[in-house]
This record gives structure tokens, sequence and C-alpha cells, in this order.
């Protein structure tokens, strides 16, 4: 795998179902990228573990105070979405992302990564969305909102 694309839109939501239709539009033939998930994540000591995605999110939805970084993999390989993310965030959000190969031969080709963008702007119904490379997104709400109003002077 090449350079990558993160192109990154936020939701003020938590649902597992807007998660889930999220991954089923843009990556329906999928794996997840982890065998367990730990709350609260990276810790030793976890209060929570839990073996699969999906109840993960479930727990993540009813429980806003905890982060989680969540990925899968695109098991199709003519889809040029080649990896899912879902980013909880401490203040109850949810950052939800596509990878996609950049094209990192000096030519500032970015019509892969705009056309995601534009798509995932237009499935979510909102303008709160930017572009990143090799990069973690916003850690907030407010953080992704202002980096979406930099973007856009």
């Amino acid at each position: 795998m090449g350079y990558l694309a993160d192109v990154y839109v936020i939701q003020k939501s938590r649902s597992k179902k807007l998660g889930v239709d999220f991954l089923n539009h843009f990556l329906p033939i999928r794996e997840e990228s982890a065998d367990e998930y730990l709350i609260p994540q990276y810790l030793d000591d976890p209060i929570h573990e839990f073996d699969n995605a999906e109840d993960l999110m479930t727990f993540l939805e009813s429980n806003p105070q905890y982060a989680q970084s969540i990925y899968w993999r695109n098991k199709d390989k003519e889809n040029l979405n080649k990896q899912g993310m879902i980013f909880y965030t401490k203040d109850g959000n949810m950052i939800l992302g596509i990878s996609r190969n950049a094209d990192m031969s000096g030519n500032l080709n970015t019509e892969n990564e705009d056309e995601c963008l534009i798509e995932m702007k237009k499935y979510f119904k909102t303008e709160n969305g930017y572009i990143h490379y090799e990069n973690p997104p916003a850690k907030s709400y407010d953080e992704f909102i202002e980096i979406v109003n930099k973007l856009k002077r």
C-alpha cells in the first residue's frame, strides 16, 4: 500500500446504526483491523474488553465519555476506499473516515481524495469534512470545525 489520503467528516452522534450504515455504503466488503478492543483504549488495565467492533460500537453509543478508534480493511481490492475508520471523541461525537491512495508523483493530483470528500459530505449532508495525509483526525468537534474553517480560507 502506498501513501494514503484520509478523508474525514464529523457527526454530532454516536449512533451505531449511522456507523454501520456508513461502513456498508463505503466499505461493504470489510474486515476489522483489530481482534480486541480495550476501554479505555491503550491501557494495560482496561475496565472493559471487547472482541469485536459491533459490541464495542454498542457500548460506545451509550458511553460518550470514552474516546476510541476503530479501523476496518477493505477486502475488495477494486474498491477505491482502502480503509474505513470511526473515531469516537471524548466530547460524544464520531469522526468517520475513509483512506484512499494518494498520488505522490509530484503532480499534485488530488482528484481521488477530493471525489471521496464530496461523496462523504453528500452522504452525511454536511459541509464539515476535510482531507489529511497519513494523519489522525481532530480530537473533538470544536477542533475538527477549527480545521475545516482554516481550510476554507
